[in-house]
């Protein structure tokens, strides 16, 4: 699981810093270093199996409008505090939910701090900061929903929810995204 992460998080690093097109080389140099540094840990852990990752299975979202969208093409990405009551509150309720329902998360700090639940979140970078919060206040906890093909990013919540709330709002944003093309 631990090897799957960190895949999808190199994976989401590469495509933001690809399709930042105006993010300044600063930024994309701290991506490029994340991106190595995940690199050298996945590689360290699987020098014993040389074989490559096979590719992910279809995961399977079936919709309240009976559309199906593989999981597999979306990231939610998560931007929480350290010391946040309410990021305390919900991390433990989205990592359980990205495991249960099977779709990628990706979670950035604003503070530079973890919390129990995310001890390694990664430190948002200013350019990812003015990308996902264009005219949008920054609270936490904040989730989006990230197209890993395009790099199409919606608004999901702000503030923490519970499950329901959480999953309604997916199947909402997913349904809207996909009506736009926002699938693959």
């Amino acid at each position: 699981m631990r090897q799957r992460t960190e895949r999808m998080m190199m994976t989401l690093l590469a495509l933001l810093g690809l399709g930042m097109s105006t993010a300044n080389a600063s930024t994309r140099d701290e991506i490029a270093q994340l991106q190595h540094s995940a690199q050298q840990r996945a590689q360290a852990g699987t020098a014993a199996d040389s074989r490559a990752a096979a590719p992910q299975p279809a995961r399977w979202l079936t919709l309240s409008n009976g559309a199906r969208v593989n999981l597999n093409d979306w990231t939610v990405v998560l931007f929480m505090q350290g010391h946040c009551g309410y990021c305390q509150k919900f991390d433990p309720l989205i990592k359980a939910m990205s495991a249960q329902h099977g779709f990628p998360l990706f979670v950035y700090t604003f503070d530079g701090q973890g919390d129990q639940t995310f001890p390694e979140a990664i430190p948002a970078p200013p350019d990812v900061m003015r990308t996902f919060f264009p005219g949008l206040p920054v609270a936490s906890p904040t989730t989006f929903l990230v197209n890993v093909h395009t790099l199409a990013t919606y608004p999901l919540i702000q503030g923490a929810a519970d499950e329901a709330g959480f999953m309604a709002r997916l199947d909402t944003v997913l349904q809207d995204a996909t009506m736009r093309g926002g699938a693959r």
